[in-house]
């Protein structure tokens, strides 16, 4: 009988796979915190939103565009006539604007970011942001990094391991020179750049040709 490999598809899995690199116990959950399953949740939160910030316009499995929530009774004192909130959950700052999202080159410009809201002058718009996927969404490159830089981290907080630490933070980021980018994570790194190859110049999006389309 062929033997069941199990999934590293939910987060309690990619903590799982990092324990057992540095020899521990699994936990059961990020609930209890019976076996450390409290704080493996929370270097598991820190880890992950950190390997997904290396890259700048997100990874393509950990990004979409959404629909900008209208603000019906804010004030626009910025002097736009919109102010809209940014659907999440998700991480850091939106990576692009646009009114027109069956466009992918079309980006817009006319707003202001301010306290976590969208001061515009048109409506609707939308923004692409990124968020903490599920692992059953990352790739194999991702996840292996993930759980390697888990690990490191899980390897200094259990035992004050700072061998083991140094050891599998390197695999997973390179030497402190590559500046978190090498290591698995280049590989991560890599395949995105090779699956969402950089967009040729927008030379139509400028003030004349916006008036035009209205």
């Amino acid at each position: 009988m062929p033997v069941l490999v199990p999934a590293l598809d939910d987060e309690v899995a990619i903590a799982n796979a990092a324990c057992a690199l540095i020899g521990e116990s699994p936990i059961e959950d990020f609930v209890s915190d019976l076996g450390g399953g409290q704080s493996a949740g929370l270097l598991y939160g820190l880890v992950v939103d950190f390997n997904l910030g290396l890259q700048p316009s997100g990874f393509s499995f950990a990004r979409e565009v959404r629909q900008l929530s209208k603000i019906d009774d804010a004030v626009a004192f910025t002097g736009y006539e919109h102010v809209f909130s940014v659907p999440g959950p998700f991480t850091g700052l939106p990576v692009f604007f646009t009114d027109d999202p069956s466009d992918p080159r079309r980006r817009y410009t006319r707003l202001l970011l301010t306290n976590g809201q969208v001061h515009a002058a048109d409506n609707p718009l939308y923004a692409s942001v990124n968020f903490r996927p599920t692992p059953d969404r990352w790739t194999g490159t991702f996840k292996n990094a993930t759980v390697h830089a888990l690990a490191a981290k899980l390897a200094w907080a259990i035992s004050s391991d700072r061998n083991s630490h140094d050891r599998l933070n390197e695999l997973a980021y390179g030497p402190p020179s590559f500046d978190n980018r090498g290591g698995m994570m280049r590989g991560a790194l890599n395949e995105e750049g090779f699956a969402n190859p950089p967009r040729p110049a927008n030379w139509s999006n400028n003030p004349l040709t916006n008036s035009w389309r209205g």
